[in-house]
């Protein structure tokens, strides 16, 4: 995601909100600011050398997107392998059968323990990635405004022409989700034929999608203090509930049907459970401060949270 202009109301809501009124989409909400945190962060908390701007976990530990490198850190939040990049590493994601996967500019890592494995190019500087259960990934190019389907082995094998600004990516089954924050707007595409769905407004001010179980996707509204449950078959916004504090961030826990949404203005992680007809909160924890991402490990429900502000990652065990 492209970092717009700080403005001055971004220093007092903890997200910059200033879209003019005329064009509502004229800007993205970023990070920027949030107050120091009122309580200790809960779980155990380690420096990274950095502001991290993104997270994954599993069973095999953490991985943590730097400016200037991929770091892997084991279960106890110890680093076992520092991978140096060119560019920032803009997203990254767990892998099915272990080790991570992450974008750099124009390339594509996976990486474990020993370090990288492979590195795969890209026809433009990438954004989001999504990883499937079955190990293809589909990663945006925001600059060409297309979604690519890689193989496994990094063939790619599908290039959908999504349009505007694609910056977040999520998969259900079979199902493909495209966040365009920009225009705060989320399409579903069918990931195995190329096919477009269907697509709706994402609030006024979406940051982040993620899967919500089977046929279903959650988008965070940054701007409206929102969290957005939408179902698919047809593409409907189910549920709609208030997040004060600033939400920018979010993860889902299959295993527990919770999502937990990062509020950067309150330096807090909230976990909603989404069995119900509406969000149920079930925890709240206190965070580092301006939690710009957060991560669940699904076999055991540890999170972890990236505390931008003083390069702090934070890892709640249940």
């Amino acid at each position: 995601m492209l970092l717009p202009s700080l403005v001055l109301l971004a220093l007092l809501s903890g997200c910059d909100a200033g879209a003019p009124v005329d064009r509502p989409d004229a800007t993205v909400p970023t990070p920027t600011w949030a107050p120091a945190p009122s309580a200790t962060p809960a779980g155990t908390v380690v420096p990274v050398g950095g502001p991290p701007a993104a997270v994954a976990t599993g069973p095999s530990g953490t991985a943590v997107a730097l400016p200037a490198a991929l770091l892997l850190l084991d279960t106890a939040g110890t680093q076992v392998a520092s991978v140096p990049v060119t560019e920032p590493v803009r997203s990254v994601a767990a892998l099915p059968g272990g080790g991570f996967r992450a974008v750099s500019g124009s390339t594509v890592l996976t990486a474990g323990a020993s370090g990288v494995t492979s590195r795969w190019p890209l026809p433009a500087a990438g954004g989001a990635l999504a990883v499937h259960p079955s190990g293809w990934t589909a990663v945006a190019l925001p600059s060409l405004g297309d979604v690519i389907i890689l193989s496994p082995t990094g063939a790619v094998t599908r290039t959908l022409d999504v349009g505007g600004t694609p910056g977040g990516l999520a998969v259900t089954g079979d199902l493909l989700a495209v966040l365009d924050p920009a225009e705060t707007s989320l399409t579903v595409y069918d990931a195995t034929s190329g096919t477009r769905q269907e697509a709706l407004r994402a609030g006024d001010g979406a940051t982040t999608v993620t899967p919500g179980g089977p046929g279903r996707f959650v988008a965070v509204d940054a701007r409206d203090g929102e969290l957005l449950v939408f179902e698919t078959g047809p593409l409907i916004l189910r549920q709609r509930y208030p997040v004060p504090g600033t939400p920018f961030a979010a993860a889902y826990d299959p295993t527990r049907d919770t999502v937990w949404v990062a509020a950067t203005q309150r330096n807090e992680v909230i976990g909603y459970h989404l069995a119900g007809g509406t969000p149920r909160e079930v925890a709240r924890h206190p965070t580092p401060r301006l939690p710009v991402a957060v991560a669940v490990d699904p076999s055991t429900g540890t999170l972890v949270v990236a505390g931008s502000a003083e390069g702090l990652v934070q890892r709640i065990s249940p």
